[in-house]
């Protein structure tokens, strides 16, 4: 839920403040019992894998359960996946009972933190624009900004832990967000920056320097 600060001035003129994080995605897992593989003889190592007679292929081999007279498989050490293909590294006999299940669903990896900086009415000003506690742990993929109007910002993002609390140290490591006559940002790249963040962080967001931007989303994508 969004929380907001609404300062009044004089007639006409307002701010609003406004930070907020997204809620945490939530996927469940749909499981699919595969079709019994046939043509086991001892000899041959690669199967078709199909769910109800229709070829079936998994992203990786960590999506495919097999198991092997009640024992299961280690991924990339006793099979290997290949398209629709399962690759076994012994060949399978006709005795073996071989059961497999794969994970259609994958789970959501990431989460984005939205945060938002709005001076409302007025000008933006350079300054201090708070913080937001980080619940998970994980990698900033990338940070993406989109800002109300064409303009041009400077802002710094920093962070530190509940115990280092208010001590902020820079993430951006002077590699500042920094735009230009522009209203939309994209870097994927962050060199220098400390990517990491443990779960309980608090990051900061500081404007550096703004003209004529009054609104912008700031968007960190984390790998968890």
């Amino acid at each position: 839920m969004a929380d907001y600060l609404v300062t009044l001035n004089q007639p006409g003129e307002y701010n609003v403040g406004v930070d907020y994080e997204i809620p945490s995605k939530s996927i469940q897992y749909g499981n699919i019992v595969l079709d019994t593989i046939s043509g086991m003889n001892g000899i041959g190592k690669t199967f078709s894998l199909t769910d109800q007679g229709v070829a079936y292929s998994p992203n990786n081999n960590q999506q495919l359960i097999v198991s092997k007279n009640n024992l299961l498989l280690n991924p990339a050490t006793d099979y290997n996946i290949s398209g629709d293909k399962i690759v076994f590294t012994t060949a399978p006999t006709s005795t073996d009972n071989v059961f497999m299940i794969a994970l259609a669903a994958a789970a959501d990896l990431t989460r984005t933190v939205n945060y938002v900086i709005d001076s409302g009415s007025t000008p933006m000003v350079a300054g201090d624009k708070g913080r937001v506690t980080i619940d998970v742990s994980g990698k900033i993929e990338n940070v993406r900004v989109l800002c109300d109007q064409t303009g041009d910002i400077v802002f710094d993002i920093s962070k530190t832990s509940f115990q280092n609390f208010p001590n902020f140290t820079s993430i951006t490591q002077n590699q500042r967000v920094q735009l230009q006559s522009a209203n939309k940002y994209f870097d994927d790249v962050l060199n220098n920056w400390d990517t990491t963040i443990v779960a309980g962080d608090i990051l900061n967001f500081n404007v550096v320097s703004v003209t004529n931007i009054r609104r912008l989303l700031i968007s960190l994508k984390l790998k968890l």
